[in-house]
């Protein structure tokens, strides 16, 4: 992945996340590194489409007469434009790579323990059970 499209990444799930108090903002969590990893581990078709996709959002409000890049407008212009994407032709293709987006912010571990799910938690608990129950 380039340092564009991770940028690019990043004003969408900051922008589809829209991360406020007690959430972390975007920048202290792993959502870029996420999608990095995401794209090494897609079969090559799917890492291009991603990647396609991610270099159409940017350059889309400048071709569609907005004068601007993606990453250019303002937080309500790019939900607006978001809106508009989905209810178009290419809808379904945004829409999947906005659940990347949400996916890779609401991902990260502390997000995740901010909202109150405690994964090491879970998987300790878990590891109990099997010892106390004697199960697998």
């Amino acid at each position: 992945m380039t340092a564009r499209e991770g940028n690019v990444f990043a004003c969408l799930a900051e922008t589809v996340a829209a991360p406020g108090a007690p959430l972390p903002p975007l920048a202290r969590t792993d959502a870029v590194r996420f999608l990095d990893r995401y794209l090494a581990a897609s079969p090559p078709l799917n890492r291009a489409g991603l990647r396609a996709l991610l270099h159409a959002l940017e350059a889309g409000p400048r071709a569609r007469g907005r004068g601007r890049r993606f990453r250019q407008l303002d937080p309500a212009a790019r939900a607006a434009y978001l809106e508009r994407l989905e209810r178009g032709r290419a809808g379904r293709a945004f829409a999947a790579l906005e659940a990347v987006a949400k996916l890779a912010y609401y991902g990260d571990d502390g997000v995740m323990r901010a909202l109150g799910y405690d994964a090491e938690a879970v998987v300790a608990r878990g590891r109990e059970l099997r010892l106390r129950d004697g199960r697998w």
